[in-house]
């Protein structure tokens, strides 16, 4: 048995000893009696009324130390787990490194039980039964194992209540691409171990992604484009510098398109205009970085995948059925020689990369696959526990008990004051 708050019973232990002090030192009020003259005095032996420190009123006493000692259990709010019961949270990987969500599913089903706890993860994590598994598929997203197991320490708090012990589990490639700057301190704020169990990771490609584009003559973009030794008549990613057709976003919702508007000029683009149009000395994509002049002129929704200098989104994604589509809100002065540079080349790499990013989808070294285990032991439930939003739930009913003792030892002294 724990307690949400032991200073409690050390409150209730002090007012008993008060309450039994008090009733050693409370003095009844004498008999009121008339004097009467002192031939009337009767000839008996004299008594005089002097304090007793006797124990009297037992069963009163009784009440009372009762009523305060479960009003501070109460207060204390007892938790009972049941002993030896281990709490399972399994972390299950859905993300686009996975090679196979089948051998996902088995390796699951291995591990958990009905009763265990689920959380599943690509880019966001959220709970799900292991019934619904048979229903989920690997997304297109890029892995966070940074939102993994900050979700499935959310979860261990809700079943720490219940439980003595509590396990991660996570099911996962164990790739590279799913560690951030995050992870290592979210690992190191869950007290216990996370059991590992790899399954297989989609091979990355090998080879340059095919662009074939759609723009005006002497584009520079195209040109810088071309030196990298990307365009292609046919491709997976197509590039339109004007404005894209029905069939562009059609042929978006195909498995692995990526459809790039990048437009040349603001009378192609068809986006919401800044209430202020700006300039910006620089522009970043997962650490590619082009430092120019760059106009602003539009907002652009979707989740960034390229920022201004001060954060604001110049570049989006969007998924559109087995592909996305991205939105490149920077434009480039069609004079300069910008385009034809080696930051350009790094910048659009990424602009043209696979939805959700190039992969990298490189097995994480065995250092980094210890430090994400851990030591050998279990996390404890009073580790984890949250106490400031948890509950007992014998509170109510200890309540209840102390309110019917009061109500009990109200009416010993009323029945005490009528005897007398």
């Amino acid at each position: 048995m724990s307690w949400l708050l032991p200073s409690a019973l050390g409150v209730a232990a002090a007012g008993a000893i008060v309450v039994v002090a008090l009733h050693f030192i409370a003095r009844s009020k004498p008999v009121a009696e008339s004097l009467p003259t002192a031939r009337f005095v009767p000839v008996r032996p004299v008594h005089a009324r002097t304090r007793s420190i006797a124990l009297t009123d037992i069963l009163l006493l009784l009440a009372r130390i009762a009523a305060v000692l479960v009003l501070g259990v109460a207060i204390a709010g007892p938790m009972v787990s049941r002993r030896g019961r281990v709490a399972r949270i399994v972390i299950v990987d859905r993300s686009r490194a996975v090679a196979n969500f089948s051998e996902v599913r088995d390796s699951t089903r291995r591990i958990a039980s009905a009763s265990d706890v689920v959380v599943t993860f690509d880019s966001s994590a959220r709970a799900a039964n292991l019934s619904a598994l048979d229903s989920l598929q690997a997304t297109k997203a890029q892995g966070s194992l940074s939102a993994a197991i900050a979700a499935a320490t959310r979860a261990a708090v809700r079943a720490s209540t219940d439980a003595d012990s509590l396990e991660l589990v996570l099911v996962s490639p164990l790739v590279r691409e799913e560690i951030d700057e995050a992870t290592s301190k979210l690992r190191t704020a869950w007290p216990g171990r996370i059991r590992l169990v790899p399954v297989a990771a989609v091979a990355s490609p090998s080879s340059k992604p095919r662009v074939e584009i759609r723009s005006d003559a002497n584009d520079p973009i195209a040109a810088g484009l071309s030196l990298m030794g990307v365009v292609a008549p046919r491709g997976s990613v197509r590039l339109v510098r004007t404005a894209p057709t029905h069939d562009d976003s059609l042929w978006a919702s195909g498995d692995g398109h990526v459809l790039v508007h990048w437009p040349a000029r603001d009378n192609v683009a068809g986006w919401t205009r800044r209430a202020s149009i700006d300039a910006i000395g620089a522009v970043s994509a997962n650490g590619a970085t082009v430092v120019a002049r760059f106009p602003r002129l539009w907002q652009i929704e979707g989740d960034a995948i390229a920022r201004w200098s001060d954060g604001e989104p110049a570049a989006t994604e969007r998924a559109v059925g087995g592909g996305c589509l991205r939105d490149v809100g920077i434009l480039m002065d069609e004079a300069s020689d910008l385009a034809l540079r080696a930051p350009f080349r790094r910048l659009a790499a990424e602009l043209i990369g696979p939805c959700g990013g190039a992969l990298a989808t490189v097995p994480i070294d065995s250092a980094t696959r210890a430090s994400l285990a851990g030591g050998p032991s279990l996390a404890a439930a009073t580790d984890v526990r949250d106490r400031t939003i948890e509950s007992s739930p014998w509170t109510p009913w200890l309540l209840a008990l102390a309110a019917l003792l009061l109500i009990g030892e109200l009416a010993l002294r009323r029945s005490q004051r009528a005897v007398a």
